[in-house]
């Protein structure tokens, strides 16, 4: 495997220059529309999805490239360049991390694999794609098409992992949930929903039905299982099967005849945890019974809706202790704020199901929602440039002694007041003694109650 044109281009810094990114965004864009049919059926012979989700996948994933294009300006980047020549500072100067390592996801990798390939790009940086020899269609239409309209000293497909020495030297791009540092996609976490008694109950009801049995129903995003208050139970569940019903039927409305049957359909009827409310050849909706059922932690793979009971708040917030990836409130505001307050989710939706979310990998750990899956930000590192001495405390106190003192004085002052009013509270301890005080106070009253009614009883006898 030899890698050495990429570390090459990564000294030589060609990647840097404005005009070098628009020109490489430019041959992708026009190299993937000129085989977009191509692409089309490969996507639909590997994924088994609907013509309408192909479409939808390619459109997002060009519209992702067309805004990293866009958000490219030479005017803009030669004035932060020559800002020091000019005399002015330049504190957010960067420059692309060098090389980047994409290792792309299964679910949707045309969208995965255009969506950071074009920020990488934008960023001005050397860029080495993982895919590995494989039957789909789709890793070998792109290995015909990428490495003919980049530039092969700066862009390069492996079949295989380089050697740790290499993977030192690049920012990794993981979607499939691998430990590594870098971009990881927590491909691995679970989408919880909680439909609350003050929800839309009909539209939450199609908008997770939605969720979950588009795309195959392996989005990192769809819901893997659907908290519902037992007050709304009913009428939610038949809101999903009127929903579910739709999936009996294919895209032109004849019988849908699909291979892959469901396994997990197959292990839910064999178990008492759970029963099959409706079910079709490869999708169904389970209501969960058990709480301890093995279903309530499992990450879903399939078109099989999970739901289950619960009493309150407090109860969906207690059956969601782990960290999850996503988190869909259908409920009141206040409600739903409570919930997405309480309930650690890496992001969380309020009445609604972001259906572009459904489409490529989950957001990277510790990175904002934005317009694109990736930024153009996450593929730079800072290099600012400051020429203006900035007046500083420590230089007044290591070389002024007249003002070292007032300094001294003013770094000890006290922080100033919240203007908060004053107020008594009631803690753990002082609670216990009230409580304490007051039984103590009950039992004597009654005490003196009962001896006064026996006495006034006895005189007047």
């Amino acid at each position: 495997m030899d890698l050495s044109r990429i570390l090459a281009a990564n000294i030589d810094g060609r990647t840097q220059n404005t005009r070098y990114r628009q020109s490489q965004l430019q041959k992708l864009q026009l190299a993937l529309v000129e085989h977009i049919a191509d692409i089309q059926d490969a996507i639909h012979s590997d994924s088994g999805h609907t013509r309408a989700e192909v479409r939808a996948e390619i459109v997002f994933a060009l519209q992702e490239l067309r805004a990293h294009y866009s958000g490219l300006s030479l005017e803009k980047d030669l004035k932060a360049e020559y800002r020091i020549a000019h005399g002015k500072d330049n504190p957010d100067g960067v420059r692309g991390v060098g090389i980047v390592y994409i290792v792309p996801s299964g679910h949707t990798p045309f969208f995965s694999i255009v969506s950071a390939l074009s920020a990488a790009l934008a960023a001005g940086n050397c860029i080495v794609l993982e895919l590995p020899q494989t039957t789909s269609m789709l890793p070998a239409v792109l290995r015909n098409i990428l490495p003919k309209a980049l530039d092969h000293d700066t862009f390069t497909i492996v079949a295989q992992r380089p050697d740790a020495s290499f993977l030192s030297k690049t920012l990794m791009v993981v979607q499939t949930g691998e430990s590594y540092t870098g971009l990881v996609s927590p491909s691995n976490l679970r989408a919880v929903a909680i439909v609350d008694r003050t929800a839309d109950v009909v539209q939450a009801a199609e908008s997770l039905v939605a969720a979950r049995f588009a795309l195959g129903g392996r989005s990192a995003y769809s819901p893997d299982l659907v908290l519902v208050h037992e007050f709304v139970m009913k009428p939610f569940v038949e809101a999903v099967i009127t929903h579910a019903s739709k999936y009996l039927a294919g895209e032109n409305g004849e019988a849908r005849t699909l291979s892959r049957k469901s396994t997990l359909l197959d292990t839910i009827q064999k178990e008492r945890t759970a029963r099959v409310l409706v079910s079709g050849s490869n999708w169904g909706v389970v209501e969960v019974q058990d709480r301890k059922s093995s279903l309530l932690r499992r990450k879903i793979e399939e078109k099989v809706l999970l739901v289950h009971s619960v009493t309150s708040l407090d109860d969906a917030i207690d059956t969601s202790t782990e960290t999850l990836a996503a988190t869909y409130a259908f409920a009141a505001p206040s409600s739903a704020k409570y919930l997405t307050q309480f309930i650690d989710a890496h992001v969380s939706w309020v009445n609604h199901v972001p259906s572009h979310m459904l489409i490529g990998p989950a957001i990277p750990q510790g990175s904002p929602v934005t317009q694109t899956r990736y930024t153009k930000s996450q593929f730079e590192i800072p290099r600012p440039q400051i020429l203006t001495p900035v007046p500083s405390s420590v230089e007044k106190i290591l070389h002024n002694e007249s003002k070292a003192d007032q300094i001294w004085r003013e770094a000890l002052a006290p922080l100033p007041s919240t203007n908060q009013r004053p107020g008594f509270k009631i803690g753990f301890f002082e609670q216990g003694i009230i409580t304490g005080g007051l039984i103590t106070l009950g039992s004597l009253v009654a005490t003196a109650s009962t001896l006064g009614y026996y006495t006034w009883t006895f005189i007047r006898a």
